[in-house]
């Protein structure tokens, strides 16, 4: 049986995309997967149903590949896929000239998803090799446009698109957590103050997606002068909270680029 897609490394981010694919449908049979420690093989297969590789290179004969190793792995691969499989990178800070290094006759999209493609809500943004052509390049976006919006992006912008995309769910479940700490610190149980943070971030976020509106917008029109929300801008802006934000999306893009570079 010739396998549609091959997934090495089976982890958090390949468990969240086997997730997403087997809600939109997707037979998981189709899925041959390869892991060097025993538990994420095990969990795979039994949570998953998809077929499990004993040697990476079984994997190689897939369709497409998907690379779902920690960057510092990439170098410990030792596989020969042939000249038309498809190799999908997921890898944080892995340039595709790094890639072809290893692969030099190979179609190569690198990719930046986050966990939410397990419930099919990450925009998968990507940049091609010259080896993809229009052939290939749908036979990936008809697998990853499961997980949401597909976007083909400028490599250069994938390390601002690691931070912003693939460490953003991170980094708003912190804000999160602080919204629902600070509403217990002002009396509410946690529960409730969870449930309601949690209102409040989907709500706005559907609202403005829905009404085409800018967050900026948005924002004035709620905020009465000399009213609530006034008062606790005012806070935010006094605690330097914008200008931490771009610090956190500029350090987590360097770090990105570092292990481009290492």
């Amino acid at each position: 049986m010739k396998y549609k897609l091959g997934l090495v490394g089976l982890g958090n981010m390949a468990s969240a995309m086997i997730e997403g694919w087997k809600n939109r449908g997707r037979d998981t049979r189709e899925i041959l997967g390869f892991d060097i420690k025993e538990d994420r093989r095990n969990f795979a297969r039994e949570r998953f149903g998809i077929d499990i590789a004993r040697d990476i290179n079984e994997v190689t004969d897939a369709e497409i590949i998907v690379l779902a190793v920690k960057p510092q792995d990439f170098s410990c691969l030792s596989m020969k896929p042939s000249s038309d499989t498809v190799i999908v990178s997921i890898m944080a800070g892995v340039s595709l000239k790094k890639i072809e290094e290893s692969f030099p006759d190979s179609p190569i999209i690198r990719i930046m998803p986050n966990l939410l493609c397990s419930i099919n809500n990450s925009f998968i943004p990507f940049v091609c090799n010259e080896r993809v052509d229009d052939i290939k390049k749908d036979k990936f976006i008809s697998w990853f446009a499961d997980f949401g919006e597909v976007v083909e992006v400028k490599e250069s912008l994938m390390n601002v698109m690691t931070a912003l995309n693939g460490s953003g769910p991170g980094f708003v479940s912190y804000l999160i957590e602080a919204f629902s700490e600070a509403g217990v610190y002002g009396g509410l149980p946690y529960d409730v103050a969870l449930k309601l943070t949690l209102s409040i971030f989907e709500g706005t976020s559907r609202y403005l997606k829905e009404k085409g509106i800018s967050p900026n917008s948005f924002r004035l029109s709620v905020t009465s002068p000399g009213g609530t929300t006034s008062r606790g801008i005012w806070a935010l802006e006094k605690a330097g909270i914008r200008g931490a934000i771009y610090d956190m999306i500029r350090l987590s893009s360097e770090r990105a680029k570092e292990l481009e570079n290492s």
